[in-house]
């Protein structure tokens, strides 16, 4: 059995890895999702969306419309836009890992933190990428209705799962995620120093 990618990363940065450490991310590595029945992967994708989703809506509605605005605005550069944000997001995660384990943090606990936090940044990803192209979809039949959207955007993320094989529910799910975030990354990469200020505050 292939070690999970936590484990991986104590291997390659200090040429060690803890035993206990292995087996806990092991337990609950990418396998775990991929050996899931498609039904358990798509009522977990759909919960997961509507608890990230709906934080996000609650929280920074404007925000979340003007995601809308810039992913409908470039449909289809916005999907690049949302692979460089889960590149940036892998990048920073897999940095902040190695300095933890280059400065002696290591260990079951690193382990399932690490993925944990992972697991959480995609997820907050994808409750804006499926919160946003399921708003898109409710503006097809009349005006904006962002939490009808929400629920729109979560069913979408569940049918990934349940309708296609496992790598194309994959590429699906992630495909469809990043047209909803790219709008928004878009627009920050090419904003000013003060216009990613007030975006982000």
């Amino acid at each position: 059995m292939e070690p999970g990618v936590p484990s991986v990363l104590v291997a390659l940065t200090t040429g060690e890895t803890s035993p206990v450490g292995v087996i806990a991310a092991q337990s609950i590595g990418p396998s775990t999702a991929v050996d899931a029945p498609a039904s358990v992967r798509a009522v977990v994708s759909f919960v997961l969306v509507l608890v990230f989703g709906g934080a996000l809506l609650s929280r920074y509605e404007g925000f979340v419309n003007r995601s809308i605005d810039a992913s409908r605005d470039r449909l289809l550069v916005s999907v690049v836009y949302g692979a460089v944000a889960y590149g940036l997001v892998g990048f920073v995660s897999l940095y902040g890992y190695t300095q933890l384990v280059r400065f002696g943090v290591g260990g079951a606990v690193l382990s399932v933190v690490s993925l944990v936090a992972g697991i959480g940044a995609v997820f907050a990803l994808a409750g804006l990428g499926f919160l946003v192209v399921g708003t898109l979809l409710t503006e097809l039949n009349g005006p904006r209705q962002p939490w009808t959207g929400l629920v729109v955007g979560a069913a979408a993320s569940a049918i990934t799962w349940l309708a296609l094989p496992t790598l194309a529910g994959v590429v699906a799910w992630f495909l469809v995620t990043a047209v909803g975030i790219g709008g928004a990354t878009r627009k920050w990469v090419h904003a000013s120093r003060a216009e990613r200020a007030m975006a982000e505050g």
